[in-house]
Formats: C-alpha cells, structure tokens, sequence
C-alpha cells in the first residue's frame, strides 16, 4: 500500500502525512534505529551475514531488490539506520520520467509482491508492529 500511495495519489497533504509515518520522521532520525527496511542506495553489509541470507534475488531487476535484501537480512540480523553518516545520492526517478522504467518498476514489483504477498504481509505486519513498539518505548 506504501508503493501505491507514494505513486500514484495526487493529494499532497495525504502523500506528505504518509511519508512522515512511513519513513519515521516522528522518531527524529537523530539516533541509531534498527529498522526493518533500508534504501538500496547505500549500505554496507557483512560478507558472513551475505553468506547467510543469500545476495540480491536475480529475479529483480530493479526497485524492490533493496526491500527483499532488507527483508531477509532484517529476519536474522539488525539493519541499523545510522543517523550521523551522510551519503549523497543523485535519486532520478526514473519511473516517474520515463514509461519504460515504470513498467519495469511495476513487473518488478509485482514478482515482489508474489515472492512475499500481496495484501496480507502477515510477516510484514508483525514486523512493522515490533519495530513500532521499540521505538515507543524509547520514547
């Protein structure tokens, strides 16, 4: 539902009041946070935890490959947003520009979707609710 809401509603109020949620801005983004998805544009991982969960699935050429590594990696390790380190990146928006890149955005996220579920991510769930209950309670 976040891809969709991001993409495709027009309402800017709605789509800025989302990405405050869905990007945990209320959390201030000043501390460490062990978070259950991390952008693709960056990261450093451990070989051994690579080795463990399995590289980047070919089956996705681009766009949702980050959230599946992420999502494996998540399961059996901590994916750590780290607040003091800054990384630029020059984010295009190729779908957003181009219509041969959103149709491969929508392919690739559709063979997402069917990897892990479509509406009811009952995994995705519990582990949006465990991540939320953390960050209460540091409050």
């Amino acid at each position: 539902m976040d891809l969709i809401l991001r993409r495709f509603i027009p309402i800017k109020k709605i789509r800025e009041k989302h990405d405050y949620n869905f990007e945990l801005c209320y959390t201030g983004c000043d501390t460490e946070m062990n978070v259950p998805y991390l952008s693709g544009c960056f990261m450093v991982l451990r070989v051994s935890a690579l080795k463990e969960i399995g590289l980047f699935d070919e089956r996705f050429f681009m766009y949702p490959e980050d959230i599946d590594l992420t999502r494996r990696m998540h399961a059996k390790y901590r994916t750590m947003y780290i607040p003091y380190v800054t990384i630029m990146h020059d984010h295009a928006k190729a779908p957003y520009k181009n219509l041969k890149m959103l149709f491969i955005h929508i392919i690739n996220m559709i063979r997402y979707f069917n990897k892990w579920s479509w509406f009811f991510d009952k995994e995705r769930k519990i582990i949006n609710q465990k991540i939320k209950s953390e960050l209460k309670k540091r409050e």
